[in-house]
């Protein structure tokens, strides 16, 4: 398997400087302007509606382009399925790129990973690669249009006809994510999610670890395509470095551009660009900023996606040695080591400190922390690390937060009244709360129904093999506390201010603490599943009335198939003709129409009525 890896790497390694002499080859057809990337998943797996919402933000996003020709934006494409190869060279040609797509034949499985390597020598590593706009240096970007489901890409002889669903296993996801980490060090990927069911923790993962990308949704496809136009009227106000003034921009707006009309969106993406100058560096300073980097560990990075996301709720787990640093109570995650396995955990006692979580290059399957949905109680303080979060009566920044509504996490409060936030589609930013009478956020009440979901929810979206087994020895937890071992680490942080406290009890529908004492912690999240064997055996499912009931025998062996494969593996089945998506680490179904949740279980010695 190893060997397959590292032959498949090597040969579309070798495509991607081909294809790259090609496109030098045709630079007399390339446009001025910025690079632009398009990788467009054709594969079975999108489906009709798919292929409908991939073919309408494309055509989007060219048709604004060609609205403004003194930009000049430069396009290649890049086609992952039934084939995978550069469909087109960079070209401002964008008529013919858009009827060109009539001779894609949509079909076959998704070897993204192949797609993403593939585009590496094209994008070039050089300054000359980038477009200068006024001091914004623009960077060739990637435009993502996929359901994100990855399956193998080791078969590189560049062909995958089978038309049948692919099995999407962690190991296709992991490789995908190791690929575009590294192009994301220095190149921003936008992901356009479309299909059925887009897996949205694969997406937002890969914009998120990028310079500069974000996930857009289809119907903001012909705004993100005016995203050039927008940076060079950012580049013509005085602004040297970040600047989060809103006020302050709208009124050098105003000055520079007395006549001018701007829609309410271009300015969010102006004052978004303003916000965020540091991304447009020339690539020998980001280079440097990262060297100077090298020895320091950074807080708010979110490394590795089988780690917990940046804001989880966590609390000690069942390999836990530390003594009472917790104070028995819950902490929020933020951020990852660069050495995988490691999380940084700030207690809500104040205190930081990093912590195993899973395997790292000394320990095997160890788990300190768990998963928990135990919200952050707030004392005194008007708003603290953990706290959920939504837009304020002051919010100023558009859709930066994923729309009205939606909740964040706080990974840190400033004293300046500066507050970081998560938002749920893996963006991170700060905003002011309390600054001269300011509140650009609204501190959430953590037993709302919102906020429960929200927290559940970030429990059920955790990776596979982070819940189950942990949750399943919890019970052994504390068995390491009275020794009073801890383990030795090279970074350290401010020794915290002590504090005596209990877990305190909270009546529910209140988000401030009160006097009353719980003795000790309880175990509050389910056993995301059984220990699995591996005996072929029967698959059933429940329906709405309680009863258990086979699956098929073709849809069993199916089922089967794939959990011998991969137990964490996911498989989409038909039953009484709708379509499920079966996760068999988590004992569940779900129906990818209505998005209806159902129970499913391994039966062993099964044997038919």
């Amino acid at each position: 398997m190893a060997q397959d890896l590292i032959h498949a790497e090597q040969y579309w390694k070798t495509q991607a400087a081909i294809e790259a002499e090609k496109n030098f080859g045709q630079i007399y057809q390339h446009g001025r302007g910025p690079c632009n990337i398009f990788i467009l998943d054709t594969s079975l797996s999108l489906g009709e509606e798919g292929f409908g919402q991939l073919k309408g933000a494309f055509f989007a996003i060219l048709d604004e382009y060609a609205k403004h020709p003194e930009i000049d934006e430069n396009v290649a494409v890049i086609i992952c399925g039934r084939h995978t190869k550069f469909h087109r060279y960079y070209s401002n040609q964008y008529e013919d790129i858009k009827h060109s797509l009539d001779n894609v034949e949509f079909g076959g499985s998704s070897p993204l990973t192949a797609a993403f390597l593939l585009s590496i020598e094209t994008l070039g590593c050089k300054a000359e690669q980038s477009h200068r706009i006024g001091d914004f240096h623009v960077h060739p970007r990637i435009i993502f249009i996929s359901d994100g489901k990855p399956t193998d890409f080791t078969d590189f002889t560049g062909s995958y006809t089978e038309d049948r669903p692919q099995c999407e296993t962690e190991r296709d996801v992991d490789h995908l994510l190791q690929v575009t980490r590294s192009i994301g060090k220095k190149n921003p990927i936008f992901c356009i999610p479309v299909g059925r069911n887009p897996n949205m923790t694969s997406l937002e993962f890969i914009s998120a670890q990028s310079r500069g990308g974000k996930i857009v949704c289809v119907s903001e496809a012909r705004q993100f395509a005016k995203y050039s136009h927008n940076i060079e009227t950012a580049s013509m106000l005085s602004f040297k470095y970040d600047n989060n003034d809103r006020e302050r921009i709208l009124t050098s707006l105003a000055c520079k551009f007395p006549e001018r009309v701007f829609t309410e969106m271009d300015l969010n993406d102006i004052i978004e660009i303003c916000s965020r100058k540091s991304l447009y560096l020339p690539v020998s300073e980001q280079e440097d900023e990262e060297e100077e980097d090298d020895d320091v560990e950074k807080l708010f990075v979110e490394r590795y996606p089988q780690l917990p996301r940046l804001g989880s709720r966590v609390k000690r787990g069942r390999d836990w040695i530390y003594d009472n640093r917790d104070n028995y109570g819950p902490g929020t995650v933020v951020g990852h080591l660069r050495e995988e396995g490691w999380v940084i955990v700030e207690w809500d006692t104040g205190f930081k400190f990093h912590y195993r979580f899973g395997s790292t290059q000394k320990f095997s399957n160890k788990y300190d922390i768990q998963l928990c949905n135990e919200p952050r109680i707030l004392g005194k303080e008007l708003i603290a690390t953990g706290c959920l979060v939504t837009r304020g009566k002051d919010w100023a920044w558009g859709n930066q937060d994923g729309g009205a509504g939606n909740i964040g996490t706080v990974l840190s409060v400033e004293g300046s009244g500066q507050v970081l936030v998560r938002w749920q589609h893996g963006l991170t930013n700060m905003y002011t709360f309390g600054t001269n009478g300011r509140f650009e956020l609204d501190v959430s009440d953590p037993f709302s129904p919102k906020a429960v979901k929200f927290l559940e929810d970030q429990m059920r979206n955790a990776p596979l093999d982070s819940v189950g087994e942990v949750q399943a020895d919890y019970n052994d937890g504390f068995k390491n506390i009275s020794d009073g071992t801890s383990a030795k680490r090279d970074m350290e942080f401010e020794k915290p201010v002590s504090v005596n406290r209990s877990i305190l009890h909270v009546t529910r529908g209140k988000y401030f603490k009160n006097n009353s004492v719980v003795e000790k912690p309880t175990s509050d999240i389910e056993t995301d599943g059984p220990s699995f064997s591996f005996a072929v055996n029967q698959w059933c499912w429940k329906d709405c009335e309680g009863n258990w009931n086979p699956y098929s025998r073709e849809v069993n062996e199916r089922i089967n198939k794939c959990y011998k494969r991969d137990p964490k593996s996911t498989v989409i089945v038909n039953i009484q003709d709708q379509s499920y998506r079966v996760v068999m680490a988590k004992n569940r179904q779900i129906n990818q129409t209505t998005r209806d949740i159902s129970e499913i279980k391994l039966v062993t010695n099964w044997s038919s009525p």
